[in-house]
């Protein structure tokens, strides 16, 4: 294996497309969508609103300039060598700042996602928790190893039409096994948050009324999906224009048939789990969806499994592609490009598998030594990547003022900022120390992504412009030069 089989191996452009859409709505779509809607109703449309928003933007402005881009220069293969490139001085640090910075939180939600999914397969099947752990990162470590990018890619439109599918057979095995009267009826007596009109209307989110505000800071968390590596890193291997073009119908096609079909199965199974308790659990609600299946008779065993696999394999598409996009790190960016040893052409192989079982020790040991699976936990780290990345990659595309400075800095904030607006206390209102998120009743993410976007710009501007070459080639690629 070479490092070109490792990254893209031989991809189609319509495989891109599928590979790109399945790993943002793969987890997101199959997984958390259902289950939030599950406990908030239909104001949770905004979040997932916010995801289809910014995969649009990211398609429609982001991919085009990093395709440009790599091919000006072939050796952009991942997103911290495209950092390396774009600002020339202080390369090698804005490379290995990107490398380290989205290594640790991509083994770390790789951790969470695994140690989640564990879960769920012990309280189903009785297999210990740290085997299932070792068998769920052996299946992603030696696919990788074996296969490269094809083990991700050759699959993903099967995967693509598994997760559509399979969600709408359960989704529709749940409602006409209680019938839509029985659903409503159900419903009602679930102790729903307002009434059961304002738990299926989108401007009520857990019985409380949206202001715009609230819409604002629910669509924001969609834009995490713009800072994810994996995804971003798929663009360097696009071929031209009309390949992009053609992976943006798929992607909001299929985006739309599974975020639909993903909304109606999560509100069909809160009344087809009546009388149960309500649980805030991930893993909870999984384990009560796929028994009140099977016991329900009638098909309801083969419709469990079909359950069961559709939740691993919208697991899997996450957990592959932060594997994938930590063994890219480690080899082509910290092992090569950091120089830590002369890499040879003909040890490539040796090397790739050398990073590869680092990423699975580090994701393993990780996941078994945790003891919370809490999804919140794992929405945390996703979104100090997705802060870190996103307005990074923004400016450096759409502003050619940014410098090499400014891209450290963007790369720095976005990951503390997240936990410090999320955790750190320091506000005191009426005798309680409040964060700023509770203070202002917002999520995390707007303000560390609009302290990203500032900080971003102050260092820039107060630090020397960038060289003549870099910005010649900004202008080159803002003016279609490379097409």
């Amino acid at each position: 294996m070479d490092i070109q089989k490792l990254l893209i191996g031989k991809t189609t452009k319509l495989e891109i497309s599928f590979t790109s859409s399945v790993f943002i709505a793969g987890f997101i779509g199959v997984v958390v969508l259902p289950f939030y809607l599950y406990l908030f109703g239909a104001g949770v449309f905004w979040e997932f609103l916010g995801v289809a928003v910014s995969l649009i933007l990211v398609w429609n402005l982001e991919s085009y300039k990093l395709m440009r881009y790599a091919r000006k220069n072939k050796n952009i293969l991942t997103l911290p060598g495209f950092f390396e490139h774009r600002f020339k001085s202080l390369s090698y640090i804005t490379r290995s700042l990107a490398a380290v910075e989205s290594s640790i939180l991509s083994v770390v939600i790789a951790s969470f996602l695994i140690k989640e999914l564990a879960f769920v397969l012990n309280i189903i099947t009785g297999v210990k928790q740290n085997a299932l752990i070792a068998i769920i990162v052996l299946v992603v470590c030696c696919g990788i190893g074996t296969f490269g990018m094809n083990f991700i890619s050759k699959v993903s439109i099967i995967k693509a039409i598994l997760l559509a599918v399979g969600v709408l057979v359960v989704a529709f095995y749940m409602y006409f096994s209680v019938g839509g009267v029985g659903l409503v009826k159900n419903l009602m007596a679930t102790d729903v948050m307002g009434s059961v009109s304002e738990y299926l209307n989108i401007l009520f989110h857990d019985g409380e009324i949206l202001k715009v505000p609230d819409i604002v800071s629910l669509a924001s968390i969609g834009l995490l999906a713009s800072g994810m590596p994996f995804m971003l890193g798929l663009f360097f291997f696009e071929k031209d224009a009309r390949s992009i073009s053609h992976g943006k119908m798929v992607m909001v096609i299929f985006l739309l048939v599974l975020f639909v079909s993903a909304a109606f199965f999560g509100a069909v199974s809160r009344g087809f789990l009546y009388p149960q308790d309500i649980t805030n659990s991930l893993s909870g609600y999984i384990y009560m969806v796929f028994w009140g299946i099977r016991q329900n008779g009638d098909g309801g065993i083969l419709v469990s499994v079909i359950f069961l696999v559709v939740v691993i394999v919208g697991f899997m598409t996450a957990i592959e592609g932060a594997v994938h996009s930590v063994c890219s790190a480690i080899y082509e960016d910290i092992i090569v490009e950091g120089r830590l040893f002369v890499a040879k052409k003909r040890n490539q192989y040796r090397d790739i598998i050398i990073s590869l079982c680092i990423s699975g020790i580090a994701v393993f040991l990780l996941a078994t030594y945790i003891n919370s699976s809490d999804i919140s936990v794992t929405i945390v780290f996703i979104a100090a990547l997705g802060c870190s990345f996103s307005p990074t990659l923004v400016m450096s595309l759409f502003w050619k003022r940014m410098n090499a400075a400014g891209c450290v800095a963007g790369l720095i904030s976005g990951m503390v900022c997240v936990p410090f607006f999320k955790y750190a206390d320091v506000f005191m209102v009426m005798g309680d120390k409040l964060t700023l998120c509770d203070v202002m009743g917002v999520d995390s993410v707007l303000p560390s992504m609009l302290c990203t976007y500032l900080i971003i710009i102050l260092v820039s501007i107060f630090t020397p412009k960038p060289k003549e070459e870099v910005v010649n080639e900004f202008n080159d690629v803002r003016n279609r030069i490379t097409e």
